[in-house]
């Protein structure tokens, strides 16, 4: 309603499956669609990017996207100040200013096939991704709340071992034991965790966070840190910024990207594609 009292012509789709949003984004894009809302997490708009991405347009710059945080985590919405506030969203999409913002991208193989996907907010692998599983796991019995990242943290990083993994980029060759990694656009994680707390989304640039393995005591530490904007300066954390990387690991290593499993297998090259699309924000 608020919509149609502004003059705004819309025309609106209603998800019923998991990847349907990267459908409907696709098939707008290709209909010449110019601006985008996205009612839901950072799941349904890193899909919404996907679509948009994988269509055969030329300039996706000259597109507007802009988010109403509805899912478990909102991070991509806690960055930019977005709530769950459906009225103070709807007052950002109608007042708001244009942020031109970066969009990452991971190219991998499955089935020896190349693959893309891209993502809006962040990258894990690790313990990270295992993260992401587990709340998967626990959605299906309570719903989607928050605080479900921190609970199924708890309940992976104590039994999750570290796994042999190389990375390579234009100023950093690390060959190290991997406990968890987050390659990000945003500086939020897990429903408010801050991984990489100086990640800025328009700066062309991913800022890396990779923890390697870690004492029973360097979890302690580093769990306090994880919300208090302090994680890179534990002793275990290695992070750095850049526009593109490879990693490659000794096992399958589980990749998660915005909140979604990612099936493939490494090596997964990341990287940035900046000023990729504009973003309307408070």
């Amino acid at each position: 309603m608020t919509l149609k009292n502004a003059g705004i012509q819309f025309e609106y789709r209603v998800t019923k499956f998991a990847g349907h949003a990267s459908m409907i984004a696709k098939l707008f894009a290709e209909k010449k669609y110019q601006n985008f809302m996205v009612v839901g997490g950072d799941g349904t708009m890193s899909e919404v990017i996907n679509g948009i991405f994988s269509a055969d347009i030329k300039d996706t710059n000259t597109l507007k996207i802009a988010l109403i945080p509805r899912g478990t985590g909102n991070d991509w919405g806690r960055f930019w100040g977005l709530t769950r506030d459906y009225n103070h969203s709807l007052e950002v999409f109608l007042k708001g200013k244009i942020q031109t913002i970066d969009i990452g991208k991971v190219d991998y193989e499955l089935e020896g096939e190349k693959q893309t996907h891209y993502f809006i907010n962040s990258v894990g692998l690790g313990l990270d991704a295992k993260v992401v599983n587990i709340t998967h796991w626990l959605k299906r019995y309570v719903g989607s709340h928050s605080f479900l990242y921190t609970v199924a943290l708890l309940l992976a990083v104590f039994s999750y071992r570290a796994t042999k993994i190389r990375i390579r980029s234009a100023d950093r060759n690390l060959d190290e034991s991997m406990f968890t990694m987050n390659v990000a656009n945003g500086c939020y994680s897990g429903g408010g965790m801050k991984q990489t707390p100086n990640a800025l989304p328009y700066d062309g640039l991913l800022d890396v966070m990779m923890a390697k393995k870690p004492t029973f005591f360097d979890i302690i530490g580093g769990l306090r840190r994880l919300f208090n904007g302090k994680l890179l300066e534990h002793p275990v954390i290695v992070s750095f910024q850049t526009r593109s990387l490879k990693v490659q690991s000794h096992k399958h290593a589980l990749m998660e990207a915005d909140g979604i499993i990612v099936n493939g297998t490494s090596p997964y090259v990341i990287s940035i594609i900046p000023e990729a699309i504009q973003m309307i924000v408070p």
